[in-house]
């Protein structure tokens, strides 16, 4: 299916900088994605203690993307409800800065992510320029698990852009649903996952030594959603029954100290469970390669990049029912469990070690190819904003 080329304008709350590579990748890879037939403009603001000005501006094309990135510097001394305010001008006036950076450019339409500051000036640039504004929201906080979506304002102002906004986009089913249950009220309602970097490739797996199995985690280390507790509590449930398995945790976060003080309480040595730190690119690929089996142990999720990952190796997972897990676990994948429900994550685990090597694992890389793609993804962007622009 061939679109007509649009100019796009992306307006992201989370975004990688300066400071952070990490915040937002996803929508970095879905602003590179359309890049591929569109001109797509990312204008994201940061604010920056140390930023050498009121703003600094940082301009530089990124795999076919115009990526404005404005610093804006933040009050020195912090005053309840003034600081605030004044980090909220100094928001609103970074993205008007960024917007004469732009130049010439004049966009189609207007793509912000995450609510709901983002959306509000999304909102007004769209009636400045007379274009359609679509939302997508990648936050959990709508879920009664994270209880963040809270305060009158807020919940107003993020029910006013919703409702006024030409699409809105989930990144999952459950994450659609959770928002409606929140009444964020729109009749042009979509669910387009994330793109995922499929380490899709002719080798699935890889040899090891050792005759213990090995499993994999791979998150951000936030307890609350993540539950690595509760993994953590499986696992030596588990340890007393048997020796044969050791468990790799990947990445970093702020709970990583306290979840390695709790293996310490819980007896856990490192033959056992192993904290290996922050893991990307090839260095992650081939965990998940010579991985037995994937975790995924969240009490929530709003996609589930982890499960893609592993799937795309050919690498089987244990996941709680969060995200997109119930739309993509099955008995040829995985074991699908409800979330916070220890016992039957212990069951899980117990059973994939007995029977990971009985998964097909080139009918798993296989059953998730093409769904995730840059390509896949940006075909249905493209055909949501071919929508609305026609509606215009």
């Amino acid at each position: 299916m061939s679109f007509a080329p649009l100019n796009i304008l992306f307006l992201p709350r989370w975004y990688p900088n300066r400071y952070d590579p990490m915040p937002g990748l996803f929508i970095q890879r879905q602003a590179e994605a359309l890049a591929a037939g569109n001109h797509v403009v990312v204008l994201s603001a940061h604010p920056d203690p140390a930023c050498p000005s009121e703003f600094e501006i940082d301009y530089s094309e990124e795999r076919g993307v115009l990526a404005i990135r404005v610093y804006f510097k933040t009050p020195e001394i912090a005053l309840p409800g003034i600081s605030q305010l004044a980090n909220l001008i100094n928001f609103y006036r970074a993205h008007m800065r960024g917007i004469e950076v732009v130049g010439d450019f004049v966009p189609d339409i207007i793509h912000s992510h995450i609510l709901t500051r983002e959306a509000l000036i999304g909102h007004l640039l769209s009636r400045r320029y007379q274009v359609p504004h679509v939302i997508s929201e990648h936050w959990s906080r709508y879920f009664p698990q994270n209880g963040s979506f809270k305060g009158q304002i807020r919940k107003l102002a993020t029910r006013y852009v919703v409702a006024r906004a030409a699409a809105v986009i989930a990144v999952s089913e459950v994450l659609k649903h959770a928002m409606i249950s929140c009444h964020l009220v729109n009749s042009n309602y979509f669910v387009v996952p994330n793109v995922v970097d499929s380490p899709i490739n002719d080798s699935t797996s890889k040899a090891r030594s050792g005759t213990k199995k090995r499993f994999l985690h791979v998150s951000c280390f936030d307890d609350r959603a993540k539950n690595i507790s509760g993994l953590l509590h499986a696992i030596h449930r588990l340890s007393e029954k048997r020796n044969d398995f050791q468990c790799l945790l990947a990445g970093d976060g702020p709970d990583v100290e306290n979840m390695q003080q709790l293996a310490k309480e819980l007896g856990l040595q490192k033959e056992t469970v192993d904290f290996i730190g922050l893991k990307g690119g090839d260095d992650l690929t081939r965990l998940y390669q010579e991985a037995d089996f994937t975790v995924l142990s969240s009490s929530y999720e709003t996609f589930g990049t982890v499960l893609v990952e592993s799937l795309a190796c050919g690498t089987p997972v244990v996941s709680t029912a969060v995200g997109i897990a119930p739309e993509v676990i099955n008995e040829q994948n995985g074991i699908l469990v409800p979330s916070n429900n220890s016992d039957m994550l212990v069951e899980a685990i117990n059973r994939m070690l007995d029977h990971c090597s009985s998964f097909n694992r080139k009918g798993i890389r296989e059953g998730i190819a093409g769904r995730y793609t840059p390509i896949a993804v940006s075909t249905q962007l493209n055909t949501i904003y071919s929508s609305v622009t026609r509606d215009v």
